[in-house]
């Protein structure tokens, strides 16, 4: 995020903490980074003005480097208890025991390395903002939140300016459930996520309910354009998964096997993974039907990591970004997830772009998950008292983006 936004946001936390509203917003939100030192695609979240942590759909808990936590938590409190029930198998660790004292440990995940390390559990003040949909209000102070200290070799993998990682899975220990902790239900239990497409731009993300105004203009409320599709719930995993009955290219469906999307939920959702992955056997007919109804459009050496790409000055333009064909993922319920060009072609160099879909392999636990490049200009609401995911497309049609918030302050810019 640039400086001057930064300071404007420490500005803002100190001269609107104690404002009083005429209406109590019932809207938080943060502004969501794109990170490119890295060799994949990561994003954090911004708390506190200017603290980094890594969003992640599977982290049980929040994670940030410290030396040593200045308020542990006893072994006694039910967040300890939750929080221990996640501690992976390659990872072991025992509370701590001093002079008749129990500390909570638990051992948070690296989401790159996947590698663990025993850490402790403590406290930590998040400062966020209210808004009412369109700009930002004021400041919100959650204090005492319950987070893991981890030892710096966790950062290993993750970008420079990052200190940690930021849960947002399902988890009463991560932060949609604790910033939605408030008297009166005044913060919905939801939270909506719009990844930029650019580290020049900040996305947003959402604690509670609409309007998420997104546009140039403040008359557009990106929630208007959600269309939803349930959320399927496993007790044993974390992060958040939806079925897919098939996908289709021009309107023309594939023909694969019928039992392909039956694998556990068919769809995961992932902040980690940069693209689109599909099981092997879906993979293969999906680069075959592609290639057959992008007929006219050259096709040239593939760079890694891709497998097919094309020469750009061969596929015009419309409306919705360069004129190659449309994929449309059909979910369970009839619903359409399309996929436009700005999100299924990644441009590797001045003329080439490639199809931005990866083999994952014939093993790969899920038919279909969803990566990073695929959901930058998307708007994603995840809703937990209704179980279900609202979810837009691709915002440029509308003429927004997920860098239209405006996180600016009303009088001091």
């Amino acid at each position: 995020m640039k400086m001057n936004t930064l300071l404007l946001l420490l500005i803002l936390a100190w001269t609107l903490s104690t404002e009083v509203f005429a209406q109590p917003p019932h809207i938080l939100v943060a502004p969501i980074l794109q990170h490119t030192d890295t060799n994949t695609s990561l994003y954090s979240i911004t708390l506190n003005g200017g603290e980094h942590y890594i969003i992640d759909f599977d982290a049980p808990f929040t994670w940030y480097q410290c030396q040593s936590p200045q308020f542990p938590v006893g072994c006694n409190y039910g967040a300890c208890s939750t929080a221990r029930t996640y501690i992976p198998p390659s990872c072991p660790v025992n509370n701590t025991f001093t002079e008749s004292q129990c500390y909570c440990n638990d051992a948070p995940v690296n989401p790159i390395t996947k590698s663990c390390a025993p850490s402790q559990m403590t406290y930590k003040d998040m400062v966020l903002y209210w808004t009412d949909g369109r700009s930002l209000l004021g400041a919100m102070d959650f204090n005492r939140l319950y987070v893991s200290c981890a030892p710096l070799s966790l950062l290993q993998s993750l970008p420079e300016e990052v200190i940690g990682v930021g849960a947002l899975s399902w988890s009463s220990l991560a932060l949609p459930y604790a910033f939605s902790d408030l008297p009166d239900q005044l913060v919905a239990r939801k939270f909506a996520l719009c990844l930029p497409s650019s580290s020049e731009a900040s996305g947003a993300i959402f604690f509670g309910d609409g309007p998420y105004n997104l546009g140039p203009s403040t008359d557009f409320d990106a929630a208007k354009v959600l269309t939803y599709t349930p959320l399927q719930a496993d007790p044993t995993l974390l992060g958040y998964y939806i079925n897919l009955a098939g996908i289709s290219i021009n309107g023309k469906a594939m023909n694969v096997p019928q039992n392909s999307f039956n694998v556990n939920q068919s769809v995961k959702l992932s902040t980690i993974v940069p693209y689109t992955t599909l099981k092997s056997n879906i993979y293969k007919t999906f680069i075959r039907d592609f290639k057959k109804a992008a007929k006219g459009i050259v096709q040239v050496t593939y760079v890694d990591p891709f497998r097919l790409c094309f020469n750009i000055s061969t596929m015009g333009s419309s409306n919705n970004g360069l004129h190659v064909p449309q994929i449309d993922l059909m979910l369970g319920k009839g619903e359409k997830w399309t996929i436009y060009s700005p999100n299924s072609i990644k441009q590797v160099n001045d003329n080439v772009g490639c199809l931005a879909f990866l083999d994952g392999g014939e093993t790969a636990e899920q038919a279909v998950v969803i990566g990073t490049y695929q959901i930058e200009n998307n708007l994603l609401q995840f809703d937990f008292n209704q179980s279900r995911l609202g979810f837009s497309s691709s915002l440029l049609p509308y003429g927004a983006t997920c860098g239209g918030f405006n996180f600016t302050v009303s009088g001091i810019v």
